[in-house]
């Protein structure tokens, strides 16, 4: 009981990034002279791409939390020890995370160490369990999972290196019928719009059982893609990342992230059309939209993609999921589009993340 009430005890509206960091960088293929948008969301993905060397990110996130949780990170890598920046930001147990924010609060702007000091409970959680699809992820993992499968049964679909193999396990062991109903029961509509997603997500998400949908997609991953160094999966099924860490949690990442200069990245507290109408025209060579196009209505995203192709620099690439929506460009603005179908297939199908239904890769043309 005492972690149910956990899961809904969810001051804070963030969430960590979601989506799959190496599809998202071939996709968009990073050159030093790149000025790229980003949207920030948790800020794993600006931070990925961050990695690659370009010559600026813009992230930009309507909600300010996703930007102090951005900053947050970047900060941490530059002040503390790589085991200290592990603990602090949640991915290993540390009974002194207070004390290690005092180290890197120092160095963060006014804005961000006002809003964490505001947010200290958060810290002493660890920063990348406190988002409201994290908290929802890890009730499934410690509250709901184990009256599914045993913790043996969990770790050996978690560590296969056939496909083959895995697929049978799914298929003979892991798809109950006791999965299935407790797998719908948490990811029916109205327990993802109450306690995990944004409630705007589902503005035009209709017509759908969403639980099956995502059911359906997680059979898709599991007979599609080794998932034994899937730190998604690890997480919504264990709870934490294991072995397998996103790349900015990587040692050998964290390194190079503590060697790039701090005018490499702002961000941007700020609706993304408002933002790109200010935004002076050919200004970006790369972007990561993520799902931003979800909550918006058909109206809303045929003038942003106006405003996409505006601040484009001719070649831009544009990188983006669809979930339960399906949005892309209009078709009066398809002479400025270019889509390589093979190549976006192919890194679809790669994607680590099951619930997106599909991946999208454009380059503009000017």
């Amino acid at each position: 009981m005492q972690k149910t009430s956990h899961m809904k005890k969810n001051p804070i509206n963030y969430s960590q990034c979601w989506e799959d960091p190496q599809i998202l960088k071939e996709a968009l293929s990073v050159r030093a002279n790149d000025c790229i948008l980003s949207i920030t969301s948790g800020g794993d993905n600006t931070l990925a791409l961050l990695l690659e060397g370009p010559q600026k990110i813009v992230s930009i996130d309507l909600n300010e939390a996703q930007n102090h949780l951005l900053e947050l990170k970047r900060s941490a890598a530059q002040n503390l020890n790589y085991d200290e920046y592990l603990e602090l930001l949640g991915v290993i147990d540390s009974s002194h995370r207070a004390t290690l924010f005092e180290k890197v609060r120092p160095h963060l702007s006014l804005a961000s160490d006002m809003w964490w000091s505001k947010n200290s409970s958060l810290i002493k959680i660890g920063i990348i369990n406190c988002g409201r699809f994290e908290r929802f992820t890890i009730w499934f993992a410690k509250c709901i999972l184990p009256f599914i499968h045993s913790k043996k049964t969990i770790l050996k679909l978690l560590s296969f290196d056939d496909i083959e193999e895995q697929r049978a396990f799914y298929r003979n062991k892991w798809n109950s019928s006791r999965w299935r109903f407790f797998f719908g029961l948490a990811s029916n509509r109205l327990m993802l719009r109450r306690f995990a997603r944004q409630r705007g997500m589902f503005a035009y998400a209709e017509g759908q059982t969403v639980a099956d949908v995502y059911r359906k997609r997680f059979e898709r991953l599991l007979n599609s893609v080794l998932v034994k160094d899937n730190f998604f999966l690890h997480y919504s099924l264990t709870g934490k990342y294991g072995e397998a860490l996103p790349p900015y949690l990587e040692e050998k990442c964290y390194t190079r992230l503590r060697g790039i200069p701090a005018s490499s990245l702002s961000m941007e507290t700020n609706n993304l059309f408002a933002y790109l109408k200010s935004t002076p025209d050919d200004t970006f060579s790369k972007f990561n939209l993520s799902d931003i196009f979800e909550a918006l209505s058909p109206d809303e995203n045929d003038t942003l993609w106006e405003e996409i192709i505006r601040t484009a620099k001719n070649g831009a690439i544009v990188a983006y999921w669809n979930n339960l929506v399906q949005r892309s460009y209009p078709a009066h603005l398809s002479a400025h589009i270019q889509t390589d179908e093979k190549r976006m297939g192919e890194l679809q199908a790669r994607d680590m993340v099951f619930f997106y239904d599909s991946f999208h890769v454009h380059t503009i043309i000017k």
